[in-house]
C-alpha cells in the first residue's frame, strides 16, 4: 500500500464580514475536493499544541509524525540542515528575511515580509552585498531562494523567542525588537544591513521604478536542532518529500527522508504545480509515502489579501487535487491524505491555533461516506477528531482512516 499526504497551507479561516461572513473555502469553487470528501474520510486534526506558538515548524513536525512537544526544533536550525549548512557549538543559526519596513512619524512599519515576492536571484545579489560590506560583527549570511535566507553568528544561545516577521504585517517594529544586551550583536548587524541595503544601485532603481524597496532584514527562528528517529524506524516505510521549503527540507534531512530539490518550486502562487504533481507521481512508483508540502495560500493570506487567497485555494483545487485524483483512478493500491498544516488567517493576518481539516480518500471507496458535499470549515465538526497531528499520520499509514 502506497501513502501519499498532501499538506497545504492557507485554506481555512475565519468568516469575512465583507465576504457575506463566508470564508475563502466557502466562496472558491473547489469541484475537485468536493468530490474527494464525498467518498472520503473527513475530520479535524489539532497540528499545534496549546504548550507552543503557532509556527510552520510546529506543524510541519507534527505532519511528518513527529511529536514537536518532544522534539522541539528552532526554525533556523531546520533551515540550515536543509541547505546543507553546517552549525558550529559557539555559533547562533537565525533566519534572516529580506523585508520592506514603512516609515512612520515615530516608527517603523512592516509591510511586506517578502520583500515584494523577491527571486531568488535578486536575494542572491542581496546577500552577497551583505556578506561583502557587514562588518565588524562574527556574521555570515546564507542564501534562500528568495526573501527567506539565513544569518549565522558567533554569539551565545538567545533565549527570548523572536518574532517572525509574518506576525507582524501592518505592525510598527520597536517593540517587537530583541532586547537586552545578549542581543546587541544583532541590532548592530540589522543596523548596518538598513545602511547597505538603502545605499545599493538595486533599491535606487527600485525607487525610480515606484516599487517598494528592499530596505531591511529581520531575525528570527532561534532554537535548537532536536535529534529525530529516522522515518524508517518510526512508520517502517520509505519516504520521499516534495516542497520548496528549506525548513521541511530539513526535517526531512533529519528524519532521513529524501528531499528532492525543484528549481521551479517557489513557495508562492506563481509556484509549478505541474512539476510538483509530475514529480510526486513518479516517487510513489519509488517510495513508501509520499509527502507532498503546498504553501502558495499561506503568503496571500499572512498579506490579507483575500480575493488572491480565494485564488490560490482554487489553483490547488484544479492544479493539484485534479490531477491527483485522476493518477490514483489508476492506482488502487494508494491512499490520499490532504491536510492543512495550521490556519493561515486572511481575516487575522496571522496564523490561529485552531484545528484544522483532514482528508482521507481511496479510490476503492464505492459509495458516500462523509455526508458533505462541500469542502470547508464544516469538515471541522464532522468525523473523527485528532488531538496532535502524529495521531493522524500514524492513523493514517497504518489504514485506520
Amino acid at each position: 500500500m502506497k501513502h501519499l499526504v498532501v499538506i497545504v497551507a492557507g485554506l481555512t479561516d475565519r468568516p469575512i464580514a465583507e465576504k457575506d461572513n463566508k470564508t475563502p473555502l466557502q466562496l472558491a469553487e473547489t469541484p475537485n475536493l468536493d468530490a474527494l470528501l464525498q467518498k472520503g474520510q473527513c475530520g479535524a486534526v489539532q497540528t499545534i499544541p496549546d504548550s507552543l506558538h503557532p509556527g510552520n515548524e510546529i506543524s510541519a513536525m507534527g505532519l511528518f509524525g513527529y511529536d514537536p512537544e518532544k522534539f522541539k526544533a528552532g526554525h533556523a536550525a531546520l533551515d540550515a540542515i536543509g541547505l546543507g549548512v553546517k552549525i558550529e557549538a559557539d555559533e547562533v543559526a537565525l533566519c534572516c528575511d529580506l523585508i520592506t519596513l514603512q516609515p512612520t512619524h515615530d516608527d517603523m512599519v512592516m509591510k511586506d515580509y517578502t520583500g515584494g515576492n523577491l527571486s531568488k536571484d535578486d536575494s542572491e545579489h542581496l546577500i552577497d552585498a551583505l556578506n561583502k560590506q557587514v562588518t565588524d560583527a562574527p556574521a555570515t549570511f546564507h542564501c534562500g531562494k528568495g526573501y527567506h535566507n539565513l544569518l549565522v553568528m558567533k554569539i551565545p544561545p538567545i533565549q527570548e523567542r523572536l518574532s517572525p516577521p509574518n506576525e507582524l504585517i501592518g505592525e510598527g517594529i520597536r517593540k517587537f525588537m530583541p532586547q537586552g544586551k545578549d542581543v546587541r550583536d544583532l541590532i548592530f548587524v540589522m543596523n548596518q544591513a538598513q545602511i547597505i541595503l538603502h545605499n545599493l544601485p538595486y533599491n535606487q532603481k527600485r525607487t525610480q521604478e515606484q516599487k517598494d524597496v528592499v530596505n531591511s532584514i529581520w531575525l528570527w527562528g532561534n532554537g535548537e536542532i532536536p535529534s529525530l528517529p529516522t522515518f524508517r524506524e518510526r512508520f517502517e516505510k520509505s519516504a520521499s518529500v516534495i516542497t520548496a521549503s528549506t525548513m521541511v527540507k530539513g526535517i526531512a534531512k533529519l528524519a532521513e527522508i529524501e528531499a528532492l530539490e525543484l528549481n521551479s518550486a517557489t513557495g508562492f502562487y506563481n509556484t509549478d504545480y505541474s512539476e510538483k504533481v509530475k514529480t510526486t507521481l513518479t516517487e510513489l512508483e519509488k517510495k513508501d509515502v509520499i509527502f507532498l508540502h503546498i504553501s502558495a495560500g499561506e503568503e496571500v493570506s499572512l498579506k490579507g489579501n483575500i480575493d488572491d487567497k480565494i485564488h490560490a485555494i482554487e489553483d490547488f483545487d484544479s492544479e493539484v487535487v485534479k490531477p491527483i485524483a485522476q493518477a490514483l483512478e489508476t492506482q488502487e493500491d494508494t491512499r490520499l491524505l490532504i491536510v492543512g498544516s495550521h490556519v493561515s488567517s486572511v481575516a487575522l493576518m496571522k496564523y490561529d491555533r485552531a484545528p484544522v481539516p483532514y482528508l482521507a480518500y481511496s479510490s476503492k471507496a464505492e459509495k458516500e461516506t462523509s455526508g458533505l458535499k462541500k469542502y470547508d470549515e464544516q469538515i471541522l465538526e464532522s468525523g473523527k477528531k485528532f488531538n496532535t497531528a502524529p495521531d493522524l499520520i500514524e492513523a493514517f499509514l497504518k489504514n485506520q482512516l
